[in-house]
C-alpha cells in the first residue's frame, strides 16, 4: 500500500473517531503569499553584510541581528491579510478539533471565522489555562502569533530557552503525537521551526513511533538558478523524505501544492461516507403515518447497528422516529457517543405567523449535504388545504445532496417525494454501478418501490449504503 493509499485509509477514520490533528507548516503560508523564513530575513542579512543564502541556521541569523529589527520586518511582511488558501478552508470544515502550527500569521483563524466556526488560538503558555469555549477547536501556535510580536520565537536564544518560556506546550504536543494521527502539511526542511518539532518527536519516540503523515512537495528545476543546484536539492529532498520515516511520518509526495486541495477533498468525502442524511416528512393526521413512523424507526436502528452516523434536520414523523430508533440502538450497544454519531440541524421555525428564513434553511441543507455521503428519503409529504401533496422541502434536500455527488436512496414504497424520486431515477442517466455510483440500479429501485416490510427495507438500505461507502473508499 502506497503512503497516499494508507493516508486515505487511516486519516479519514481518525477524523471520524475524533483522533486526528493537523500541523500546519510554513509551506501553507508561503502558498498564500507570505514570505518564506529565508526571504523574511533577507533584508536583515543584507544589513549584517552577509547573504541569507549562505546561512543554514536562520535562527542564528535572527540572533545576530537586533530583535526589534527582526520583529519590524515580520510585522511589515505578515500583518497583511492574504487570501485564505483552499486547503485551510477544507480543513476548517472537517470535524478536527486540534491544530498545531509554527506560523505567525492568522490564516487558520480566518479560515474558521469565514464559516463562523469557533476556534481558540493558544499563542503563549498562559493561554493553556483558559477554558475552551464549548464546541471550539484549539489552535496551538507553538512559536507565537503576529498579534503578540514580543512573544515570537525567532532566534537561537528563543529555541534554546523554549522549555523555560513555552514548556507547557510540550506535554500537550507529546500527548497528541501519542494518541492521535497527525497530518503535517506545508512541511519544509529549511524551516528551523519544523526541525525543532521533529527533534521533539524523535526524542520521545525512539522506537515504534505513532503513525503520522506528511504531505511534501518535490523540488522543481524552475525553482533553482542552475541544474547542479536543482540536482543537489533533489538529493537532499530524497534523503530528508526517507529520514522522516524515523519520526513515524509516512510521506505523501506531490508535484505541486495545487494537488493538496483535491487530496483533502477526497478526505472530506471519505469522512462523509460514514454519515447518512435521512430526509422526509409526513402529516401526523394522515392514515399512512404509522407506516412511515415504523419504517423511519427501523431505518434509524439499522443505521446505528451498521456503525453509520446519522445526519438529520427537522420534519414531522420521520425525524423523531429515525432519531428514536437510532438512539435506542446506541444505548443498547453501549456506544453512547452522540457527539460523533448524531448530527442534527433543525430548521428555525417562524413565530407569530412570520415567514421562515429560506436562506438559512438553504444553508442548513447545503451543510447537511456536504457532510453526508448518502441521503435516504422516507416519505416526503405535507398537508396543504386538506390535501396530502409531495413536500417541496424534501425535494430541495434531494437536490442539495445530488449537487455534491451523494448517493441517492429513496424508499419509494413510503410514498410522497420518495416515490416520485424513485420513479424518476429508474432509467435515469445517473451512474448506478461501480465505484462512481450515485444511485441504486433499476432493479434495486424497483425493490424499494414494492417492498413494504420494514425489515426487508432496512436490509436493502444498509446493503446499498455499505456498497456506496466501499465505492467511495476505493476511489
Amino acid at each position: 500500500m502506497t503512503p497516499r493509499d494508507r493516508f486515505l485509509k487511516v486519516f479519514p477514520k481518525a477524523i471520524a473517531d475524533e483522533t486526528a490533528s493537523v500541523f500546519v507548516g510554513a509551506g501553507v503560508s508561503i502558498g498564500a503569499g507570505y514570505p518564506s523564513w529565508k526571504a523574511l530575513l533577507h533584508e536583515i542579512a543584507e544589513e549584517l553584510g552577509i547573504s541569507s543564502a549562505d546561512v543554514s541556521d536562520l535562527a542564528a541569523l535572527a540572533q545576530w541581528s537586533r530583535r526589534t529589527d527582526v520583529l519590524q520586518v515580520i510585522r511589515k511582511e505578515i500583518a497583511d491579510l492574504k487570501p485564505v488558501p483552499l486547503p485551510l478552508e477544507i480543513l476548517a470544515r472537517l470535524p478536527i478539533r486540534h491544530f498545531w502550527t509554527t506560523n505567525y500569521d492568522r490564516l487558520i483563524e480566518r479560515a474558521f471565522e469565514a464559516i463562523s466556526r469557533p476556534i481558540e488560538p493558544i499563542s503563549c503558555a498562559h493561554d493553556l489555562a483558559i477554558r475552551v469555549r464549548p464546541g471550539a477547536a484549539r489552535l496551538f501556535k507553538m512559536h507565537g502569533s503576529i498579534e503578540r510580536l514580543s512573544d515570537l520565537v525567532i532566534s537561537t536564544d528563543d529555541y534554546e530557552l523554549y522549555r523555560n518560556s513555552r514548556g507547557a506546550f510540550l506535554p500537550m504536543l507529546q500527548a497528541h503525537l501519542t494518541t492521535m494521527s497527525m497530518l503535517f502539511i506545508g512541511l519544509s526542511f529549511t524551516d528551523p521551526n519544523v526541525r525543532h518539532v521533529l527533534s521533539f518527536i524523535r526524542k520521545n519516540f525512539t522506537a515504534n513511533p505513532p503513525e503520522h503523515f506528511a504531505i511534501v512537495c518535490r523540488p522543481h528545476c524552475s525553482e533553482f538558478d542552475s541544474v547542479s543546484e536543482f540536482n543537489s536539492k533533489q538529493i537532499q529532498h530524497k534523503l530528508w523524505s526517507a529520514d522522516l520515516i524515523r519520526y513515524g511520518l509516512k510521506v505523501i509526495e506531490i508535484d505541486t501544492y495545487d494537488e493538496v486541495p483535491k487530496l483533502l477533498q477526497n478526505v472530506e468525502r471519505l469522512v462523509a461516507a460514514s454519515r447518512v442524511w435521512v430526509s422526509g416528512s409526513w402529516p401526523a393526521e394522515d392514515q399512512n403515518t404509522q407506516k412511515i413512523s415504523t419504517v423511519a424507526y427501523a431505518v434509524g436502528k439499522a443505521l446505528a447497528d451498521a456503525d453509520f452516523a446519522l445526519v438529520t434536520g427537522s420534519g414531522l414523523t420521520v425525524m423523531p422516529n429515525t432519531v428514536g430508533g437510532f438512539l435506542q440502538t446506541l444505548q443498547r450497544k453501549g456506544t453512547w457517543d452522540l457527539q460523533r454519531r448524531l448530527l442534527v440541524r433543525p430548521f428555525p421555525q417562524p413565530v407569530n405567523g412570520g415567514e421562515p428564513d429560506r436562506a438559512q434553511w438553504s444553508a442548513l441543507r447545503a451543510e447537511m449535504a456536504r457532510i453526508s455521503g448518502a441521503i435516504v428519503l422516507i416519505g416526503g409529504a405535507k398537508n396543504q388545504d386538506g390535501q396530502i401533496i409531495d413536500a417541496d422541502g424534501v425535494e430541495e434536500e434531494l437536490n442539495a445532496a445530488k449537487s455534491v455527488g451523494a448517493f441517492l436512496l429513496p424508499i419509494g414504497s413510503t410514498g410522497g417525494t420518495a416515490k416520485s424520486v424513485c420513479e424518476r431515477l429508474i432509467g435515469s442517466y445517473l451512474v448506478s454501478d461501480g465505484n462512481q455510483a450515485v444511485r441504486p440500479n433499476d432493479a434495486e429501485l424497483k425493490m424499494l418501490m414494492n417492498t413494504d416490510d420494514p425489515s426487508e427495507i432496512t436490509s436493502l438500505v444498509i446493503k446499498l449504503l455499505k456498497k456506496s461507502r466501499n465505492g467511495i473508499e476505493r476511489l
